[in-house]
């Protein structure tokens, strides 16, 4: 006979705040992110490698990031740039920014659709020649913008969010879209990567772009260390150029290359390291527990028999040293509640509960 589980609007909350280990799902995370110290200059007008292992809030922090300059609303211009994949072309990261530049340029028009006419012909072809190189094509994506009701339509088609609070394609939207499809981009080839940064700041008035590279620890995988630094060295280069400009990069990177001279040695890149301990761990899971119970508790306590206290940092004791990370304190989380009976509580048995190897946890 199969024991009934209790239901997660039984236990009061009004989501589930353990459903996403990949943080790019979790529309929750701008409300319950945890960072630590060290790595706040993650939020700063400087350039910033950020080392974790995997698992260890890469993808989260850089999600975060990109969030927090979005809300400026284009004041600080955020570019998330993931790697298709490996190529020995140098150009290749600078391609690939390319594209994730003008995914940008299309969302950032999407969420102010009447801004596009009040620009001179010259920068509206600029921008049409950089939007050329959309995914799926300019026209896909301009059809996309005809016929979908909603902007997150396009903003899944993108993978990018968009900036302001519109929710629904209006008709100036269908103008932005047949404005576009009509304008003649012309001859002229499109513009360089520093041409279409210097497009951002004078027809968007942005302040500072900060270019957000994440998806590497993959290579790590197949490949080595030194060759991982080899591949990336073009953006590093790419520094002082770009810092010249208010142009700010922030690379995530995997924990194995944290001590490689060839890091160090440019000297405008600061590095962070995003460490956890157990108060930090148990802190993700209060605020977790805040969010999902619209404010009325902090704690699993309040969802455990009488005799238990401090449930979040009795489980985050139980993690091994290389197991203290975001992913594993969540996943740990996410087991024991699934484990509460009905009409039933979090007690010391479930918490203490030794788990086996093969669960991923332990």
């Amino acid at each position: 006979m199969t024991t009934a589980k209790r239901g997660l609007p039984d236990l009061g909350f009004a989501f589930d705040p353990f459903e996403h280990l990949d943080s790019a799902r979790d529309v929750h995370l701008q409300s319950y992110m945890v960072i630590p110290r060290a790595v706040e200059s993650a939020l700063a007008e400087q350039p910033l490698a950020v080392f974790a292992q995997p698992g260890g809030g890469k993808s989260a922090l850089r999600i975060y990031a990109s969030n927090f300059y979005r809300d400026s609303r284009g004041v600080r211009f955020p570019i998330t740039y993931v790697p298709d994949g490996y190529s020995a072309d140098p150009g290749a990261h600078f391609s690939g920014i390319e594209t994730s530049l003008a995914r940008a340029v299309l969302i950032y028009l999407v969420s102010y659709p009447d801004l596009f006419s009040s620009y001179d012909t010259a920068t509206r072809r600029e921008i049409k020649r950089i939007l050329q190189i959309l995914p799926f094509g300019l026209d896909f994506n301009l059809g996309l913008m005809q016929s979908a009701r909603f902007i997150t339509d396009l903003e899944q088609t993108l993978g990018v969010s968009a900036f302001s609070g519109l929710k629904e394609m209006g008709m100036s939207h269908r103008d932005l879209g047949r404005e576009l499809q009509a304008l003649k981009a012309g001859a002229a080839a499109r513009p360089s990567l520093d041409d279409q940064f210097d497009l951002l700041k004078t027809a968007f008035g942005a302040k500072s772009i900060h270019l957000l590279v994440d998806g590497l620890d993959g290579f790590m995988e197949t490949s080595s260390a030194p060759a991982l630094l080899k591949w990336i060295e073009p953006l590093f280069e790419a520094l002082q150029n770009w810092e010249a400009k208010n142009i700010h990069l922030k690379v995530f990177l995997p924990m194995d290359i944290a001590d490689a001279p060839s890091v160090a040695r440019f000297g405008a890149l600061r590095t962070a390291t995003l460490a956890w301990d157990d108060h930090l761990l148990a802190e993700i899971i209060r605020k977790r527990v805040f969010a999902a119970s619209s404010g009325v508790f902090d704690t699993l306590d309040a969802i455990s028999a009488p005799d238990v206290r401090g449930s979040e940092l009795t489980l985050a004791r139980q993690l091994p040293g290389d197991r203290k990370l975001p992913r594993h304190i969540i996943m740990k989380c996410k087991k024991i509640i699934d484990q509460i009976p009905g009409q039933g509580w979090i007690t010391n048995e479930l918490l203490n509960a030794k788990e086996a190897a093969h669960d991923g946890i332990l």
